[in-house]
């Protein structure tokens, strides 16, 4: 038995949930509340159920649904939250307890908790990787139904590790595997999935839930089942103090090390008709370095918020993958089997997207082209996978 004096059960009892409160979570939660989200259910028990618990933090609904964001902050006295561009500010509510109603829609967003200006790695928040570092993020639901984890047959993610001459170093990848894959002896097509700046590996099976997208898919016979391949395209190479990024590896990294390590270990067709590549952004570029300069690797090729040219500027790219398509485009268009290029309408990249649409016209380059509602997020390349995904290897 565990004892408490006076003055611990009092402190606790001002840091229970009430009874309404916690009503209207559980009443909005279960059209909001997501699994597939990382860290997205902490919670504090008691050993005994006599003992008195803390109260929740994180992300919560009330009754009308509306989100909110509480945490307890001891002695703290500004906390904000950062979003994109737009900075909102908490209120402490009760001692300790701060408080923030999210005016968001549904969807993904990157978070920053700032605690008397300090930036602070919340456990309470999901955690993903980006902009160089881990960070949180928001997903305010409800999730569309294919984004959601469903009773439907899963497939599974495989952390695996290869070494690269490119690189002289060991490398990481996630695979993701379609239901069945252990209990079959067929070969499967296979797509190689890059990320965006800032980001790495992980980014497509947290931020973009490509597993929970392909699951439904595949449960609606809406997709081929494939293998997603999705590596670290932060390719780096140190110059005295510095470390720099240096993409123009990129294409021997996946052509020498991975692709390689994926079909010796893995049950994958090897021609171009059963191998595809997509990328989001700085993920786009390296797609189409890579892609457009070995078609015949490649049958399938995806452009998310992306570019055939290199206009985010974050290194230099040598431009022979563009001028070999501009240079036999009825031959792109002959042995190509997809050309998606996909980007938000409020993406802050979209004249430059605008431009290249006049370069396929230009050179009758046969495309399919998609533009979503939304900036440069996850929001619009989890709808540019689900669109893409449905085309790819469909005969």
């Amino acid at each position: 038995m565990i004892h408490l004096n006076l003055s611990a059960l009092k402190a606790a009892e001002n840091m229970r949930i009430s009874r309404e409160e916690a009503n209207g979570m559980a009443e909005a939660g279960e059209e909001t509340f997501d699994q597939a989200v990382a860290f997205s259910r902490p919670r504090n028990f008691g050993m005994e159920e006599q003992q008195a618990t803390l109260r929740q933090q994180g992300l919560f609904y009330r009754e009308n649904k509306t989100p909110f964001l509480k945490f307890c902050l001891k002695n703290a006295c500004n906390v904000e939250l950062e979003v994109g561009q737009e900075k909102f500010i908490f209120l402490e509510v009760e001692r300790n307890i701060w408080e923030l109603t999210l005016p968001l829609e549904p969807g993904f967003y990157y978070a920053t908790l700032l605690v008397d200006g300090v930036e602070v790695l919340s456990p309470f928040l999901p955690i993903g990787y980006g902009y160089s570092r881990p960070c949180n993020y928001l997903e305010i639901g409800p999730a569309a139904s294919w984004l959601r984890i469903r009773n439907v047959p899963h497939g599974s993610i495989r952390h695996e590790y290869f070494y690269s001459e490119v690189t002289q170093k060991t490398e990481t990848c996630l695979i993701y595997a379609p239901p069945g894959y252990e209990d079959s002896e067929e070969a499967y097509p296979v797509l190689y999935l890059q990320h965006g700046f800032g980001e790495n590996e992980t980014g497509w099976t947290w931020q973009g839930r490509i597993g929970r997208i392909m699951d439904n898919l595949l449960a609606r016979n809406r997709a081929v089942p494939m293998l997603i391949v999705m590596a670290d395209g932060m390719i780096r190479q140190t110059g005295g103090e510095e470390e720099k990024l240096a993409h123009e590896k990129f294409p021997a990294f996946l052509l020498q090390d991975m692709l390689p390590f994926v079909e010796k270990k893995y049950r994958v067709l090897s021609d171009r008709e059963h191998r595809a590549m997509a990328g989001l952004s700085m993920g786009s570029i390296q797609t189409s370095m890579t892609a457009l300069m070995h078609p015949e690797l490649f049958g399938w090729i995806g452009l998310f918020s992306g570019f055939m040219r290199n206009f985010i500027g974050v290194e230099k790219v040598d431009a022979s993958h563009l001028k070999l398509l501009l240079a036999e485009p009825e031959k792109f268009n002959e042995e190509n089997r997809l050309f998606f290029r996909a980007m938000g309408k409020q993406d802050s990249y979209f004249g430059f997207f605008m431009e290249e649409d006049q370069l396929c016209e230009d050179y009758r380059i046969r495309q399919v082209r998609r533009v979503y509602e939304g900036g440069h997020d996850w929001n619009v390349w989890r709808q540019c996978a689900y669109e893409f995904l449905q085309m790819l290897f469909q005969r």
